[in-house]
């Protein structure tokens, strides 16, 4: 199969007209975003950022760390390395140059575990600053909390083994056993799409997988980055059918912080511009068959 991967610069018409639109939607300004000084002799060192007093980032800053939340098991997202005991892939990358531009150092940001069904408690109930978790963003959603802009649009597909010759497209799905993560935008489609499926809902992404090779599901159905890793890693997987969803993946946080969903809108605009979403999507994403960088 084709991978086909939609990344936010490509909903409009290009990186430079997002770039253009970005800028002047926001001004050019935000949070730290004073002009550079007159150039001397030396280089001169970045000024740490500032925030005014009882913001939600000069609280954050104050503490000396920002929680996040990630996903620990999807291979190029967030996948949690036991050895290392660190988490890493695109979601964590994102949010340490959102840290960065904080002010924080890369060991003031914590990540945490945050499954399918715990994102919104973590956010309302303030265990997390930040949700940057595969994390669609959705009017029901939105009713909860608060979504950045799209840093990354995903789509949802299929993955069965590589020998099922059975399964093709969504629609083969029909009768057969699928796992879908519990309270997911997948679970849904998957019941509005193939309303015959028998569903399987799982915790998590892995345990999905796991069910699959264990002979008590016929597939797996999620957004295709997520299924992209396992591909990547396992021969013994592969995905089928192409997209049948548009999934824009957004920063969630809690309601009431409207200075942090502009600091984190200016920042991911800032990342669009100065390269360095491009840089993070070529380190974690570039690998993945088909995918054109934007």
């Amino acid at each position: 199969m084709r991978f086909k991967r939609h990344c936010f610069p490509q909903m409009m018409t290009g990186l430079g007209a997002l770039v253009a639109l970005a800028a002047a939607a926001c001004g050019g300004g935000g949070y730290g975003g004073s002009s550079a000084p007159a150039a001397t002799s030396a280089p001169a060192a970045a000024a740490a950022p500032t925030f005014p007093a009882g913001s939600t980032m000069a609280g954050i800053v104050s503490k000396g760390s920002m929680t996040v939340g990630v996903k620990y098991d999807v291979p190029l997202m967030g996948l949690y390395d036991p050895v290392s005991q660190k988490v890493d892939g695109f979601d964590i990358a994102i949010a340490k140059e959102l840290a960065k531009d904080m002010g924080l150092k890369e060991n003031q940001v914590k990540f945490i575990e945050a499954v399918t069904a715990n994102r919104i408690p973590f956010l309302t109930d303030d265990k997390a600053d930040l949700m940057i978790s595969t994390f669609t963003i959705t009017d029901e959603r939105k009713q909860q909390i608060d979504f950045s802009r799209p840093y990354y649009v995903a789509g949802q597909s299929v993955m069965v083994k590589s020998d099922n010759t059975t399964i093709k497209k969504v629609q083969d799905l029909a009768g057969k056993n699928v796992c879908a993560q519990s309270g997911s935008t997948s679970e849904a489609a998957i019941k509005t799409t193939v309303p015959t499926a028998n569903l399987l809902p799982l915790q998590v992404l892995s345990a999905c997988i796991q069910a699959m090779k264990d002979g008590r599901v016929d597939a797996v159905s999620t957004d295709d980055i997520q299924l992209a890793g396992f591909a990547i890693a396992d021969k013994s997987l592969k995905m089928v059918g192409g997209q049948f969803t548009v999934e824009p993946y957004g920063i969630g946080l809690k309601k009431g912080k409207p200075d942090l969903l502009k600091f984190v809108n200016d920042d991911l605009t800032k990342m669009l511009q100065d390269g360095r979403w491009e840089k993070i999507y070529t380190q974690y994403l570039s690998q993945v068959p088909g995918a054109q960088c934007c």
